[in-house]
């Protein structure tokens, strides 16, 4: 075992149970529970895992504790209501809350538990099943920075990077705001995929085109975002009348080809707003200033 370190896993569901192969996988000692994941338990006892069969014994099996569970709201029934969990981890372990969680949860949860000596970070992990399965995930720490070290073998075994991004309840709110990112990503360009199909274009095509124009160092958050908006020097070089005009074109063709874009209409929208506001000539950049405070 790695260093006699063991691990207490709550929640062996599609995400729970590939990062609890990886934590067997790097010689960590883990201990399981889960209410109704039946199959995922007899699979991980399969693989080497310890199934506890109630909360206290599980609680006692170890200081590490790691919750992978559908919300900060369950986390706190299961902390707090039947069986009340958290009399029975003992003073001086660490809760590394992995699920996405609301964050004034995890701040409320943080705050009980630190009364009892028991520490806490939320580390909500980013990359999906896939990157679950190969040990490959990304960390989003909130809480005590210094706990990240007593944590890393733990974090090195499931993923690739740990970010820690400020105070309890960071971490989830910025697992928030990323899936918000992607979301609206892939909307957008299913949304652009499907308009550029109706006009006869082939959407592996379109795919493609895509990788090389839209992400890597096309994404805006790369090419706009770090060095044009967060530096203030607002200068990318094209002038938000024409980004207005191509958005214009844009649903121009979605209505040539009587397809939906929705997105591209808020969008357009909201830019023409800016327009109004700011002015055509003013780099595009400068939208930002529309929501910074």
């Amino acid at each position: 075992m790695n260093n006699n370190l063991s691990v207490a896993f709550i929640g062996l569901g599609q995400m729970g149970f590939p990062m609890a192969m990886s934590l067997l996988r790097a010689n960590i000692e883990v201990h399981v529970y889960d209410v109704a994941a039946d199959e995922g338990i007899k699979l991980a006892k399969n693989a080497g895992a310890i199934h506890e069969d109630s909360l206290e014994k599980l609680a006692c099996s170890a200081i590490f504790i790691i919750t992978m569970l559908p919300g900060g709201d369950v986390l706190q029934d299961i902390l707090f209501g039947e069986p009340n969990l958290k009399s029975f981890i003992r003073p001086g372990s660490i809760l590394l809350d992995m699920s996405t969680s609301n964050p004034k949860h995890t701040q409320a949860t943080h705050a009980e538990l630190a009364s009892l000596n028991i520490s806490m970070m939320d580390a909500p992990v980013m990359g999906g099943v896939a990157f679950a399965k190969d040990a490959s995930l990304d960390f989003l720490v909130g809480g005590d920075k210094s706990l990240i070290e007593k944590c890393r073998p733990i974090f090195d075994a499931i993923g690739r990077s740990v970010t820690h991004c400020g105070p309890i309840g960071s971490g989830h709110a910025l697992k928030a705001l990323t899936n918000y990112i992607n979301a609206a990503a892939m909307m957008t360009a299913v949304e652009a995929i499907n308009i550029g199909r109706a006009y006869g274009m082939d959407e592996e095509v379109i795919s493609k085109s895509l990788i090389e124009t839209c992400t890597g160092r096309n994404h805006p958050i790369v090419k706009k975002v770090i060095p044009k908006i967060l530096t203030g020097s607002y200068d990318s070089g094209m002038a938000i009348g024409l980004l207005e005009k191509d958005l214009k074109i844009a649903a121009d063709i979605a209505l040539q080809t009587q397809s939906e874009y929705p997105l591209l209409d808020q969008s357009l929208e909201i830019l023409s707003e800016m327009v109004q506001s700011i002015g055509a000539s003013k780099d595009q950049t400068e939208i930002a200033k529309y929501w910074r405070k």
